[in-house]
């Protein structure tokens, strides 16, 4: 059920507004009849039956008995057809390829890890990337083809407009298109979108953003990104760039260049590689740290996960390095508070795993920092799905734009652009 562009007006295009209102009166409630979706939607009851039986055909609604009697005859009950219906998502790290498949009700039905190996270079991580596709879809045996579309998390700046990504500086790539190399082989819709922002978005379709409408997700790994949801709806900026948390200058002064090349952004200084190697400069300089035994002797192997086991043990360089970066993202914080006024910021990524010593910090220079009657009813808290966060919102990606079930016109909420 692929969305077409129509103006408003067209017989078409209220069709299809029609057919997603039930859709997603359906979807919200566990059983309905469709005398209730008549009186829930303000449509007709010919065209709440014809919509009806269209959905059923296409296997999104199905019947699942009589229900109760109103002093006729009894109504025959329906309920959305998730466990029916599947998207893959994928998580495009600079680690591992991590892919999903889930039913409509984000229940994992199937998983698969793989190493990216970013240096082997582009064409060789997009035959990796097609590999686990291929290997979840032949998992689905004969339901391979109710799988609906294939959403992608991905680090770096993405044009909507072009639908490529423009740079990676996690990944070192510029203006690659991997829609263009996946589309080759897969005949499903495949929709990409920046790592923060799909976050944020897993957040708004099954998380916290459920409840509210004004969130920031902040994802704290490898590099540092936002996204931001405003008014139930993802800020994507004219082309799509928008939430590059990471880039904003903290230290005008920093000799510390960025992988962007400017010097003192945020994710130079506080992003897990920036903590590393923050731990390793001083090492390297005889400091003495418990970080020496966790990495056996090998400097060079210290991670930005070490160096918060190690401060969660009183470490007292790895207190202040992890420290110093959570100021950082607590301080930068402040500002996007400042600015947007959320009612939840959501940290998720790699960084936020190491718990409260990140999050203690943050929240005590969120408190210093900003404008209190701003911040004092935030709430900031950890990604709901922890590191699954990205995976689980490259499966909204597909709600939307393909299967037009993230749209609710009861609240205005439409998360395509």
């Amino acid at each position: 059920m692929k969305k077409d562009s129509h103006p408003i007006g067209n017989a078409q295009y209220i069709n299809r507004l029609n057919k997603v209102k039930v859709l997603n009166l359906v979807r919200n409630n566990d059983n309905l009849s469709r005398a209730e979706i008549t009186k829930r939607s303000g449509l007709s009851a010919p065209t709440v039956s014809r919509i009806v039986d269209a959905l059923i055909a296409e296997g999104f609604i199905r019947e699942v008995g009589e229900g109760a009697s109103q002093g006729g005859r009894r109504p025959m009950m329906l309920r959305l057809a998730a466990e029916h219906n599947f998207i893959i998502g994928i998580d495009l790290g600079t680690t591992n390829i991590y892919g999903i498949v889930t039913d409509l009700n984000a229940r994992i039905i199937h998983e698969l890890k793989s190493p990216t190996h970013v240096p082997e270079g582009f064409p060789r991580v997009m035959e990796r990337t097609a590999a686990v596709i291929n290997d979840l879809m032949a998992r689905m045996g004969r339901d391979v083809d109710r799988v609906h579309g294939i959403g992608m998390a991905v680090a770096g700046l993405i044009n909507k407009e072009r639908n490529i990504v423009e740079f990676s500086p996690n990944f070192n790539w510029h203006n690659v298109n991997i829609l263009g190399v996946l589309g080759k082989e897969f005949r499903i819709p495949i929709i990409i979108d920046n790592v923060s922002r799909v976050m944020a978005l897993g957040e708004m379709r099954y998380g916290l953003g459920r409840e509210q409408k004004n969130l920031i997700c902040i994802n704290v790994g490898y590099g540092v990104g936002a996204g931001f949801i405003v008014n139930g709806r993802p800020l994507y900026g004219p082309a799509g760039m928008a939430g590059e948390l990471g880039h904003i200058i903290m230290d005008i002064d920093s000799r510390v260049q960025c992988g962007c090349g400017n010097f003192g952004c945020l994710e130079a200084l506080a992003s897990g590689n920036a903590i590393a190697r923050a731990a390793k400069i001083s090492l390297e300089g005889g400091e003495s740290s418990q970080l020496l035994e966790l990495c056996d002797g090998d400097i060079s192997g210290v991670t930005a996960e070490m160096v918060a086991s190690a401060a969660k043990h009183g470490d007292a360089l790895a207190v202040r390095i992890f420290d110093r970066a959570s100021e950082y993202i607590g301080a930068a914080l402040a500002g996007m508070l400042n600015i947007f006024n959320p009612e939840v910021v959501v940290i998720g990524g790699g960084v936020a795993q190491s718990g409260d010593i990140l999050f203690e910090k943050v929240r005590k220079t969120v408190a210093a920092r900003s404008l209190n009657k701003i911040s004092r009813d935030v709430l900031i808290r950890p990604a709901t799905f922890g590191m699954k966060a990205a995976v689980m919102g490259a499966v909204a990606l597909i709600l939307g734009p393909v299967l037009n079930l993230d749209i609710d016109l009861s609240n205005g909420r439409n998360s395509s652009r």
